[in-house]
């Protein structure tokens, strides 16, 4: 039988439309935080924090309309989420380990057991390895209880973060494969990342829209880009649209507490990545939805990252048309 467990949904995703601000005069040195506008602080806060100038906001960003205002915060959010520390610019490998194996990582202390599905690290003596603020002094026990691909904890050790992961065994159900994922703040890939380039903005991609809630309770389940990796998340409903004289419905998901569209269209594999993007709804208006917005459309990790198991979208999450709106595929893709 399949387990199945429902993480709670998320009640934040987006920020609010900022209040509209006049334009400050000319400067050429940084004003104090509470004089500038939302955009701004967003933008400086990228900066410090990343190094980076080039994201892709205009300098004219604080004469938009609210809609534009938002849209560019969520934009620069999303480039700091993607280039912190610990985002997914800076995985480094996936460490894979089968029952009745144990393995250890180079450059991590410590050992990894797997042994009737449960995984144990054992750490050296002495060694600074951290799970949550505390020092991992005594072998460490992890044991999953979802189906499907589920987030166990992390380790850290200097700057380097350990994230271990389950994954149901497609061969045996009742077992898992459980893998490591290291990530580290001075992976090549974040030191050389410029921004995210993606379409313009462009209002003709909103579409009036409804939620209908699914039946019956449903496990959306997925193929990855990883073969031996399945995916499965819970079915919340489906978004039904109207356009190019077609109706169309889209899954909707519970993804790890995320209110969760999974999609490809005809600029997959062109304009845009690989396998599909991406959409995340506002949990809160829900079950009210009237507009699907693709200008939000963003990239799976895998986009950024080989050392991911992303999931691909079912075929009937495929939009039979190109949606020139959201990200596009990122220059130095890790291509599906």
């Amino acid at each position: 039988m399949i387990r199945k467990t429902t993480p709670p949904i998320k009640k934040s995703w987006m920020p609010t439309i900022p209040r509209p601000w006049r334009m400050p005069s000319p400067r050429t040195t940084r004003v104090p935080w509470y004089r500038c506008s939302s955009t701004e602080r967003s933008v400086e806060r990228l900066e410090r924090k990343t190094g980076m100038t080039n994201h892709n906001v205009p300098q004219d960003a604080h004469k938009a309309d609210p809609y534009i205002q938002q849209w560019h915060i969520w934009h620069a959010q999303r480039v700091e989420e993607l280039s912190s520390p610990h985002g997914y610019l800076s995985p480094t490998s996936i460490n894979w380990i089968n029952d009745g194996q144990s393995k250890t990582i180079e450059g991590i202390p410590g050992t990894w057991s797997s042994k009737n599905d449960v995984l144990v690290y054992t750490p050296e003596e002495r060694a600074q390895v951290y799970n949550a603020e505390t020092l991992v002094e005594q072998p460490l026990v992890f044991v999953p209880t979802a189906f499907g691909e589920e987030a166990l904890g992390y380790l850290d050790y200097g700057d380097i973060r350990i994230e271990v992961n389950a994954q149901t065994n497609l061969n045996d159900q009742n077992n898992h494969l459980f893998w490591l994922r290291v990530k580290d703040p001075d992976a090549e890939r974040r030191k050389a990342f410029k921004g995210i380039e993606h379409f313009p903005i462009d209002r003709r991609w909103r579409f009036p829209a409804t939620f209908r809630r699914a039946d019956d309770d449903e496990l959306d389940i997925h193929d990855s880009v990883v073969k031996t990796v399945l995916q499965s998340y819970p079915v919340l409903g489906f978004v039904e649209f109207d356009y190019g004289g077609g109706h169309h419905s889209l899954v909707v998901s519970n993804v790890f507490g995320h209110v969760t569209v999974f999609f490809s269209d005809e600029t997959t594999g062109k304009e845009t990545y690989g396998i599909g993007r991406v959409l995340h709804l506002d949990p809160l208006k829900l079950d009210a939805l009237d507009v699907i917005d693709f200008n939000y459309a963003f990239n799976y990790p895998c986009a950024f990252s080989p050392y991911c198991t992303c999931p691909i979208p079912s075929r009937r999450n495929h939009l039979p048309f190109a949606v020139t709106a959201g990200e596009k595929t990122p220059e130095d893709s890790a291509q599906y």
